[in-house]
């Protein structure tokens, strides 16, 4: 069984985030999902091994939670699955280079940097961008934990999972093997960084909703492009089809207007 083990841990964390994922209502797991894969990166030591690994746990996270885009494209599904797994394996195999040379605290900080800069390049504008499995949008059906990303964005949900994943780990791991007093210095701020920021969300929108009613000017933009011509030259360029929702919301908006809305 032993040396089924880390293949099972792989397995675990794929299917966990798969479980946490919209619309699934088990969001909360996603604040323990990596847990079994840095459980994993502790027991391997070769880095190549540790990334074939990795890339089994990203391959399961990236087909079941984005299977439908076979409807679109099956050599695209396929293409997608196969490159966005291998990029998010990256950042993990630089956490374990940089973990294994300057050592753990190094090696976690590391971890939330390579995978903060990771999903900051891949919400750009470039042929592989695939900002859906952005680890803050876990949270798309609980957006009442948070209200705070009007400050953070969802990069702030990415950390907070992260920071969240490995506090917990560092728990379990500071505490499985002890047969003495258990050690809860991991475990109290672990807590506190899972709560408090939904209660902050909570208080949020209490006040909202008591506060005062008032009516926004929102506009809504629809430039009415076929999906499947949008790509083609007889949509225009990309450009171009930025100018006509700059047109369009120019017309429509005015000094009152709020929010103004985008299509994706």
């Amino acid at each position: 069984m032993n040396r089924y083990t880390n293949l099972l841990l792989a397995l675990a964390s794929g299917l966990l985030l798969f479980a946490a994922w919209p619309v699934s209502p088990l969001t909360l797991l996603i604040f323990f999902a990596f847990i079994p894969l840095l459980w994993m990166e502790e027991r391997v030591s070769s880095r190549k091994k540790f990334f074939g690994l990795t890339y089994i746990t990203m391959f399961i996270w990236n087909v079941a939670t984005t299977w439908w885009i076979w409807n679109a494209s099956a050599p695209g599904a396929v293409s997608a699955f196969l490159a966005n797994s291998l990029l998010m394996c990256f950042p993990w195999l630089g956490y374990k280079i940089v973990k294994r040379r300057m050592g753990e605290r190094w090696g976690y900080l590391s971890l939330i940097a390579f995978w903060m800069c990771f999903e900051y390049i891949h919400l750009q504008d470039w042929g592989l961008s695939w900002p859906w499995l952005t680890l803050g949008n876990a949270f798309a059906t609980k957006t009442e934990w948070v209200q705070w990303y009007e400050y953070t964005g969802n990069s702030g949900g990415s950390l907070w999972v992260l920071a969240v994943n490995i506090l917990l780990f560092l728990h379990l791991k500071k505490n499985m093997l002890r047969n003495v007093t258990k050690d809860y210095r991991f475990l109290i701020p672990a807590a506190l960084l899972l709560v408090l920021p939904i209660l902050i969300s909570k208080i949020t929108t209490f006040r909202l909703e008591k506060g005062n009613q008032t009516n926004q000017n929102i506009v809504v933009v629809q430039p009415n492009i076929d999906p499947y011509e949008k790509v083609s030259n007889e949509a225009g360029s990309f450009e171009a089809q930025l100018q006509k929702l700059i047109s369009t919301t120019e017309k429509a908006a005015d000094n009152n207007t709020a929010l103004i809305v985008w299509p994706e």
